[in-house]
This record gives structure tokens, C-alpha cells and sequence, in this order.
């Protein structure tokens, strides 16, 4: 097992400079490489062998914009169509909230979405994770301050406004949800790499009954979407998980032959391949 023979669990930096600690696969849990796997990255496709952890920012939340699309515009504010127009420089009003990332995602939108070419009359829908609340009808107008109001929500059991200027919020009741970076304009190596990684975690996904798309709303199950750019495109397949216990994991160089194992042991029990992790968080739930 080499570095995770030596490795008995992975200390996870915070904004507070508290600390947490994430459960690292056992001696004899599931090997990272699955030597059974026959899909693969292009042999063009190539990525950057250096080291992982602490090559990304500490975060708390993450809020995904639904655009119901796989690539986007370059930047956040040039995607016209997005509400991340007006998110592009937004950060929480809510003190000691902790960092907020922001990403267009293929999260679908509500319905009458793609009915009007008027920005100002769409509406959208944001999901916050790991808190998974859910927003439904949210507009320009309204952007920044519903996602003021979804930014101050530190756990799922925290009281959320039934409606607010006509926007409905709910709790997912996800087992977890899996990103994917596809946005191919930044850089095509996210738009080859992610289909081949989402197809081979639904497999896997499946076998335990787990795998969730936008026609099938069971609850307990774990969707897949597709994210901007979230930083460290050298570093991919970059792949980020939300349990619905509050972790949230962040790994790098991430191939279809280890998948299986990530399902495995990171999205079912929430523990780490140490040499694989790019940043990660427990919340206080």
C-alpha cells in the first residue's frame, strides 16, 4: 500500500486553523487502482506529477449555478446567459462564513428556463453544498442576496426561509454529490477527461444502487454534474465530493481505473487516499 501503509489519517487545514481528521482507507480496504478497468484516458491526454495536498484554497461551501450545460464561456462573468454574472465578485456578508466557491454547472434549470432570452426575467436555481439546500426560481435581482441567505446556512438542520421573493428553497436529500470539471474552453484536457470519468462512476455508482440523474429524484442517491473551472487544470481529472455528513474531498489526478475505489471507500464511507487528495474539510455537524 506504500504511503497509505504509513499513513494513518490525513489532517485537514481549515480558515480557523483548526483541524479535523478524515479516516484514511484501511490495510485492507479497496485498492486504488482497479486492475479489472478497461476504460482510459487518451494517451494524448496529459496531466501534471506533482504534489497534491494544499494546492487548493480552503473553502467551506460550494454554490452551483444551474445552466444545464457542460462548458461554458471563459470567465464566470462572461457567461451573459449564467446568474454567475453577478457572482462573479460576490462574496458572503455573513461573518466567519469561510470561503465560497462559485461554478456554473449542469445542474438543470427549472422549468421555462430556455423559454426566454431575457437574463432578467430567467430563473435559475442554486444548490449549496455540503449543506445541499437547494434555491429554486432565484433571478438577477435577487442573486447576491439569495445566495447571502444560502451562504449563511452552516448545516442542513439550520431553520431556511420557506419562500423569499418568490424563490422556494428545499433540502436535497442527496447521499452525496460528485463534480466533475468539464469546462473544455479553459482547458480541453477537463472537457475529454470528464465524460470518460462520469461514465465509469455511474457504473459504479450504479451497482450500488446510488446513481441519480435528472429524471430519477429518489432520495439517498448520489448525481453527478459538471462544473467550471475550478482551478488546477494540470492537476485533473479534478474530482469533488459532498457527503451529506459535511466532508467535503477534493482530489487530483483522478483516472477512470480509480473510480471503483473512490466509490468505495471515499463516497460510501468517506475515507482518503492521502497521495490523491487535493484539499478537503470536515464542517461541525
Amino acid at each position: 500500500m506504500g504511503l497509505l501503509s504509513r499513513v494513518k489519517s490525513a489532517v485537514v487545514g481549515r480558515e480557523d486553523e483548526s483541524t479535523t481528521i478524515l479516516p484514511v482507507v484501511p490495510e485492507d480496504g479497496c485498492d486504488y487502482v482497479c486492475d479489472t478497468c478497461t476504460s482510459k484516458f487518451p494517451a494524448s491526454l496529459k496531466f501534471e506529477d506533482t504534489y497534491l495536498w494544499g494546492s487548493v484554497k480552503p473553502w467551506k461551501h460550494h454554490l452551483l449555478i444551474s445552466t444545464g450545460k457542460s462548458d461554458w464561456a471563459h470567465g464566470l462573468r462572461d457567461e451573459k446567459e449564467s446568474l454567475s454574472v453577478e457572482l462573479e465578485s460576490w462574496s458572503p456578508k455573513v461573518s466567519g462564513i469561510g470561503r465560497v466557491m462559485v461554478s456554473n454547472s449542469s445542474l438543470a434549470p427549472p422549468p421555462g428556463y430556455f423559454e426566454t432570452s431575457d437574463r432578467n426575467e430567467r430563473k435559475s436555481t442554486f444548490l449549496v453544498l455540503p449543506t445541499m439546500i437547494e434555491a429554486t426560481g432565484v433571478q438577477a435581482k435577487d442573486a447576491t442576496k439569495i445566495a447571502d441567505t444560502l451562504a449563511s446556512i452552516s448545516r442542513p438542520t439550520d431553520a431556511f426561509p420557506s419562500e423569499l421573493s418568490g424563490v422556494s428553497f428545499t433540502h436535497r436529500d442527496h447521499f452525496a454529490v460528485i463534480l466533475l470539471c468539464s469546462h473544455r474552453t479553459r482547458d480541453k484536457r477537463c472537457g475529454v477527461s470528464a465524460p470518460i470519468l462520469k461514465k465509469e462512476l455511474e457504473l459504479h455508482l450504479r451497482e450500488h444502487d446510488l446513481l441519480r440523474d435528472a429524471s430519477d429524484d429518489r432520495p439517498g442517491g448520489v448525481p453527478i454534474y459538471y462544473v467550471s473551472h475550478v482551478g488546477g487544470h494540470k492537476l485533473g481529472g479534478n474530482v469533488i465530493i459532498y457527503r451529506n455528513s459535511g466532508e467535503g474531498i477534493w482530489m487530483g489526478r483522478v483516472e477512470p481505473k480509480h473510480c471503483k475505489a473512490i466509490v468505495e471507500e471515499t463516497v460510501l464511507h468517506g475515507r482518503v487516499y492521502p497521495h490523491s487528495l487535493r484539499g478537503a474539510f470536515k464542517s461541525d455537524w
